[in-house]
């Protein structure tokens, strides 16, 4: 950041902006030889080659007034570790230091460091960001702050289209993932308050791209991924960046195996100096045997007595019945600049997962000997489709000496999920020497899940309002509509508008103050499968969150940030009629840190840490008061550090530690699951061989091969998994 305190005009951003040998033979993934390269790189993404904040406020130019700068597609400068904006929600296209709210961002840097290839990989280096019930095999069920995210509503490509996380989500085609913490209903309409994830898919820059990676694993993995990117036409006006992978998946567990494969397309075309489109889809496979959770057993005198913890390596299920899910994305965008300082934006997208389902619990055991009891339970036909289409409008103006950034729209989202039934099965098995399972025996009654229809629709205003040039104001407002529908259960029509508002101040070019205030409208998700009533969707709630913050840059290579949190959130518990329902009201308020970028030129780190005090404030339930909610720790930080060997170039070396409080494994506090922190190291070596641009890659998970718990939540624990040495070796033609 340079200049006076100056900040990037948000609508100038708005305007700039057999499987292996199919792919092969079409496309040819450079991120880890780019990331592996000791020089800077362009950035994958397009954006403007002035730095952040290099422009002038609203209303403000250095020769015409109130001109934008014209479109340009350039590349600009590696960030490292360190984000320089922001692209979720109502933030798009700020400088870091102007957003008043607490958003995360993990960069392609950081990834690629990392040998990233799923969603949790990227966000445990999040604060606040824990595994919920599952431990990530076929896919990542994830809590921020001790909130649970919706996996039909907390889950964004590129800032706009909700999708299902019911799959495995690739990071090979991301240029970055970010976190906005808190209520985000100005933007998204009803979503729980923990915040949203946001991936923003790769799209091609100014330099080509075709690169090949080679991919392995110490557990007998294999696959190969692609990546191809190219700018064409007269003017550059046409981009197109394909990513592909296609693995054989050998799991940590003895026996688990699957596959997981993905193709996506990120396509541009600036058809005039006024008007561009851009079209993502994203095809995704995966098929993998879901290891069985652990139902804690009933409370003896209010304490539950946990199991010790098995061996992570011994699958307790049948590897014949695998989880097996497929997901379509696809989005429609058109930016259309109506002058120098207005423009509007359309978008219109789909997601759709499908999934036949093998879900697991091992349960009725016995302390001593581990003999207990499988539940199987098998649901084919689900599917989750999410519909979206947005209009939005943004224009710079000026009422006196004050600039103005105003912004309006109006969205819709629709999300359908068809019947579908569960069938359930038996079979015995011990905890601490498991034995194969050859025979399941149906058990119980069919359970039928009927269709759900919701309907998410909002019209929305907010007024970015740069009252000095130093001190901003964030004005907004929300018309909500929230629809739901479901046989046998009752039919929902909410409306509610829900206020915003936030205050932001440069101390110094490089360093902001702020507070903000805003409504959460949640739709609270929808009761667990081991409910009496599962699957049913709640009442719609409202939450309350204030925040106060503070950010710098500092030699403008490293972002620091420190934010007080409070959010008062309606909460929802299994009663004891094992109903599912809103009974109370739950508090989560602590302080965060966050350090991102380069401490030195050889070095680079990202850390956060976050201490969280939450507390049932009230319920029906009067043992619950006072209590901390499931699977919230009071503490998680995480550490990523890469060293750049100066001595010998292209070679660098990392290491990570990840930390997560103990957990209470249900509302009531009955048990608490023992803190755990992962290392990681990895090593990456970049060259040349015969003109070609190479690099090689080992990354070592869990490497001191800690048994842990690795999440509670839904009445389930999960067992961490095992050491696994990956290895990646990519070359650049």
């Amino acid at each position: 950041m340079h200049g006076g305190g100056t900040r990037q005009h948000p609508l100038a951003h708005r305007r700039k902006r057999n499987w292996i040998g199919t792919l092969l033979a079409a496309s040819v993934i450079s991120t880890s030889a780019q990331a592996a390269d000791t020089t800077e790189t362009p950035d994958s993404n397009t954006k403007s080659s002035a730095k952040p904040g290099a422009e002038s406020r609203v209303g403000e130019t250095s020769d015409d007034a109130g001109q934008l700068a014209p479109v340009k597609i350039t590349g600009e400068k590696s960030q490292h570790f360190a984000p320089a904006s922001v692209e979720t929600g109502p933030y798009k296209g700020l400088d870091a230091l102007d957003v008043p709210a607490t958003v995360n961002v993990v960069t392609r840097d950081v990834m690629d460091a990392q040998g990233d290839t799923g969603l949790y990989d990227a966000l445990r280096n999040v604060a606040g960001v824990t595994r919920l019930q599952l431990n990530g095999l076929a896919y990542d069920n994830l809590a921020i702050r001790g909130i649970a995210l919706d996996n039909r509503s907390s889950y964004y490509i590129d800032g706009i289209l909700p999708i299902d996380n019911n799959v495995w989500m690739p990071m090979e085609d991301k240029e970055r993932v970010e976190v906005l913490k808190g209520a985000s209903a100005l933007y998204y309409g009803f979503t729980v308050p923990a915040g949203v994830v946001n991936m923003v898919m790769k799209r091609a820059g100014a330099e080509p791209v075709t690169s090949v990676t080679a991919l392995a694993d110490s557990n007998g993995s294999y696959g190969a991924a692609v990546d191809l990117s190219r700018r064409f036409g007269s003017d550059d006006q046409f981009g197109i960046r394909v990513n592909a992978m296609d693995e054989h998946v050998e799991t940590p567990i003895d026996g688990d195996r699957g596959y997981r494969k993905f193709v996506s397309a990120a396509l541009d075309w600036k058809i005039s100096s006024k008007l561009k489109l851009q079209y993502d889809f994203e095809h995704v496979e995966s098929s993998i045997v879901e290891q069985a959770g652990i139902v804690p057993l009933t409370a003896k005198n209010g304490v539950i007595t946990l199991p010790a913890i098995p061996d992570p390596s011994k699958l307790l299920v049948s590897n014949a019945h695998p989880t097996q899910a497929s997901a379509n994305s696809q989005l429609l965008r058109a930016d259309y600049a109506l002058s120098d300082n207005w423009s509007v934006d359309f978008s219109i997208g789909q997601s759709i997962t499908r999934r036949d389902r093998w879900a697991w619990v091992f349960q009725k055991y016995n302390l001593a000997t581990g003999a207990g009891s499988l539940q199987a339970s098998q649901q084919n036909g689900q599917m989750y489709e999410n519909k979206n289409v947005r209009l939005e409008t943004t224009g710079a103006f000026r009422t006196g000496p004050i600039g103005h950034t105003l912004t309006a729209g109006v969205m819709q989202n629709w999300l359908f999920q068809p019947d579908f039934t569960t069938y359930f099965y038996t079979a015995a098995q011990n905890l601490y020497d498991p034995v194969p399972v050859t025979k399941l025996t149906p058990s119980g009654t069919p359970k039928p899940f009927y269709a759900q229809h919701v309907r998410n629709s909002g019209v929305y205003l907010f007024d970015q309002v740069d009252l000095t040039s130093r001190l901003q104001f964030i004005a907004g407002a929300r018309r909500s509509e929230y629809m739901s529908s479901q046989a046998g259960t009752p039919s929902q029509d909410i409306s509610k508008t829900s206020p915003s508002g936030s205050l932001s101040y440069r101390l110094t070019p490089d360093t902001s103050v702020y507070a903000s205030y805003v409504e959460a409208l949640e739709s609270a998700g929808s009761a667990p499968a081991t409910a009496a009533n599962a699957n049913q969707i709640l009442p719609a709630a409202v939450s309350r969150q204030e925040e106060v913050g503070i950010r710098t840059r500092v030699a403008d290579r490293a972002l620091v940030s420190l934010a007080l949190f409070n959010l008062r959130q309606p909460s929802a518990d299994t009663n004891a009629d094992n109903i599912y329902a809103m009974d109370g009201n739950a508090r989560f308020r602590g302080i965060e840190f966050s350090v991102q970028g380069d401490v030195t030129r050889d070095v680079s780190l990202t850390a956060s840490t976050v201490y969280l005090d939450a507390r049932q404030l009230d319920s029906s339930d009067p043992t619950l008061v006072g209590k901390t909610p499931e699977n919230t720790p009071h503490v998680t930080a995480s550490l990523f550090a890469e060293y750049r060997v100066p001595v010998l170039a292209g070679l660098s070396v990392n290491g990570g530690m990840y930390y997560v409080g103990p957990r209470p494994v249900n509302s009531a506090d009955q048990a608490w699951i023992g803190g755990a922190t992962i290392y990681t190291a990895g090593l990456r070596y970049a060259t040349r061989l015969y003109g070609k641009r190479v690099s090689l890659q080992a990354n070592l998970e869990n490497a001191t091969n800690k048994r842990y718990w690795s999440a509670a939540g839904s009445n389930q624990l999960a067992v961490g998994l095992g050491r696994t040495l990956e290895l990646t070796s990519t070359i650049d033609f």
